[in-house]
């Protein structure tokens, strides 16, 4: 296989191991044809197998294959079959030389084939002893012998045939896909060692990332165990209480326990959004619904809403704003998320006692959303880390609360996508305080709009239950 200096692959030269696992292609080869029973072989572009074949009937193998002649007409067919299957970038399904229904599938890799699925050797119809009998003396095998053997074929729908080859073509292709992709990012990684080699800036860089992948998989470990391991101790719990005839399990027992099954729910749905979230915005498949509305309402029922929330700990929740009206262009359903999570990390991080502020101050051609609390506070180290990825404060501080380290990342992706900027402002033990600035702009459609539209907030109880869930009230 040759690779071009320039990153490029030369698809010409690519052989299907240099794209799949000939182990991984053999196993699925072999369960399939069992499973379906109908044969199947792989072979590369010019017809040379690439696997062992799977279930491979005893009239081809004994018979049609065990000549010279049989065994040349069989390549010959399967070579057309092949091209065809090429030429169309399709499954073909074909009768072969010998009188049996074959199928020939593509592999390609950006549309340029570099082998072939062939299988079937079954039948649609019975066989007609005439037509065998003369196929059997053309290769020159017992005529009798031959026709006993191609009774025992498997005669199945033509229907079946075609979805065998379909689903071989598909699983085929997907791996094929999948093994060129990794082939060009094997590529692209050779020429970032060389790079590297050349600048220790960029395997730094690489250690940094490296280290980032095991926080992830260290901290995604914890936050999925932790509400597993709690829904499944409340579940045997109940079906302890269930089980002891002595015990009757009250309608409180019940409750208790499927409310913390379901808080932890939350908790799961709440990690797993914010994962696809991230994901979407980094590969920009993440978009705003911008409308016309009134902000600042929208930012003062989120906040009332989570008066409760507080009051459980004892925190004192008050929301002002120097306007009573702001009309600008956002998507309520992302400024709910916003301050949710922001108002759900002080709650997690204040102590009871202590009181949680957010304030709307008017700049004319932007707002300042700012949400002050009286917690723990962010050491200043911190400050400028807070918002990347994972990133937690030190494990002393984790006691407090439980978290992912994703929150407020995507909170900085939220507001940056409404074009906006968040900062924080902390003091070690006094608190923090966070401060979003949104420029203020209109949709030109919606000029004459000036009226608080339903911004979706009829959900915001499931929603907050969500944002909150990683908050144990006791």
């Amino acid at each position: 296989m040759n690779i071009n200096s320039n990153s490029c692959i030369n698809i010409d030269s690519l052989q299907i191991k240099d794209v799949i696992d000939i182990n991984v292609l053999q196993k699925f080869q072999d369960n399939f044809a069992e499973s379906m029973d109908i044969a199947s072989v792989t072979v590369d572009i010019n017809g040379n197998p690439v696997t062992k074949p799977s279930s491979y009937t005893d009239f081809c193998m004994h018979f049609i294959q065990s000549t010279t002649i049989g065994g040349s007409k069989c390549a010959e067919s399967h070579r057309k079959a092949g091209e065809e299957a090429a030429r169309t970038g399709k499954p073909y399904i074909y009768k072969c030389h010998a009188g049996l229904i074959d199928f020939a599938a593509p592999i390609l890799v950006d549309g340029k084939q570099i082998g072939t699925i062939l299988g079937g050797q079954v039948l649609i119809l019975p066989p007609v002893e005439s037509e065998f009998k003369r196929t059997a003396k053309e290769i020159g095998v017992n005529e009798d012998e031959c026709i006993k053997s191609v009774k025992k074929v498997k005669i199945t729908a033509e229907k079946n045939v075609k979805a065998a080859a379909e689903v071989l073509f598909t699983i085929a292709n997907a791996l094929s896909k999948i093994g060129y992709e990794e082939l060009k990012l094997k590529k692209i990684s050779k020429n970032l060692e060389i790079e590297i080699l050349k600048k220790n800036l960029l395997l730094e860089e690489s250690n940094k990332y490296n280290n980032l992948k095991t926080q992830f998989f260290s901290i995604i470990s914890h936050e999925l165990k932790t509400p597993i391991n709690i829904i499944y101790s409340s579940l045997q719990l109940l079906e302890s209480s269930h089980k002891d005839s002595s015990v009757m399990p009250t309608t409180g027992i019940f409750f208790k326990y499927s409310n913390i099954m379901k808080q932890n729910c939350y908790r799961l749905i709440r990690l797993i959004n914010n994962v696809i979230d991230m994901n979407k915005i980094e590969i920009g498949f993440f978009d705003l619904n911008l409308k016309n509305n009134n902000i600042i309402k929208v930012i003062e029922d989120i906040t009332l809403s989570v008066v409760e929330y507080a009051s459980l700990k004892n925190i004192n929740l008050v929301f002002d704003t120097e306007i009573e009206e702001k009309i600008t262009a956002f998507d309520s359903e992302k400024i709910e998320r916003i301050i949710l999570n922001l108002l759900s990390n002080s709650i997690k991080f204040t102590k009871s006692g202590g009181s949680i502020d957010v304030n709307i101050y008017d700049e004319k051609e932007y707002i300042l959303i700012s949400v002050k609390d009286t917690g723990f506070g962010i050491p200043d180290d911190m400050l400028e880390k807070i918002f990347d990825t994972f990133t937690q404060v030190d494990a002393s501080f984790r006691r407090h609360a439980e978290g992912s380290g994703i929150g407020l990342s995507l909170v900085k992706s939220l507001v940056k996508m409404h074009e906006g900027e968040i900062t924080v402002k902390s003091q070690l033990g006094s608190g923090s305080e966070f401060i979003i600035k949104l420029p203020i702009k209109l949709i030109e459609k919606e000029l004459n709009i000036h009226k608080h539209e339903d911004n979706g907030l009829s959900d915001n109880v499931e929603k907050t239950k969500i944002e909150f869930s990683d908050i144990y009230f006791f």
